[in-house]
């Protein structure tokens, strides 16, 4: 029920537990669209299951499901504990070792940070509309042209070769840059694109 009812609410962005997603989907969102990428930041969410406040997700619960007694069931699923080698551990945090909820829960936990990012971290971070032009290049292609209209074939063609591995727009423009983010699993990616 939990799976039906959040994950179409969840970000584009994340990829971790889902239907239809996986680590093969967020590679390719990577692949596709962090063209140009100068730099990345890994981030790892260590323990995720285990630290998921029992309080805070019951709040997050209850902010978009109104139904006290599904909420009670899942205030006694979270605070069961679990029975390991014939002894039962008392839970104080995290999602169920195990549990066939524990997934859902993490993202709907962690949907609260892939809103952050998208809604705060995003809009602040990224600048500019186009990368300046890239100088170097510049000067290349117009001395290629200038070979060119003296017929000077050889230095034409040595400049064309030159240019092909000049970005033709400067990569390092402090004017532009783009944050990206994608989340698979308990695992955060962010990208600051420079220029």
């Amino acid at each position: 029920m939990l799976n039906a009812y959040y994950d179409i609410q969840f970000s584009d962005h994340s990829h971790g537990f889902r239907t239809g997603r996986g680590c093969h989907t967020a590679l390719s969102e990577i692949a596709d669209t962090w063209t140009g990428s100068q730099w990345f930041i890994e981030g790892d969410i260590a323990q995720c299951f285990d630290s998921l406040d029992h309080e805070v997700m019951l709040k997050i619960l209850g902010e978009r499901i109104h139904d006290g007694r599904f909420l009670r069931l899942m205030k006694g699923m979270l605070s069961a504990g679990y029975l390991e080698d014939w002894a039962w551990h008392a839970t104080q945090s995290g999602a169920p070792q195990g549990g066939i909820a524990s997934p859902i829960l993490s993202n709907i936990y962690l949907d609260r940070l892939d809103q952050f990012v998208e809604t705060q971290l995003l809009p602040l971070y990224n600048r500019g509309k186009l990368r300046a032009l890239n100088l170097e290049y510049n000067r290349v292609k117009m001395a290629e042209r200038r070979a060119r209209k003296r017929g000077d074939r050889a230095l034409a063609k040595a400049h064309s070769l030159r240019s092909r591995s000049l970005p033709s727009r400067d990569p390092y423009d402090p004017g532009y840059r783009r944050l990206r983010y994608v989340r698979y699993a308990d695992l955060c990616r962010v990208r600051h694109r420079s220029a």
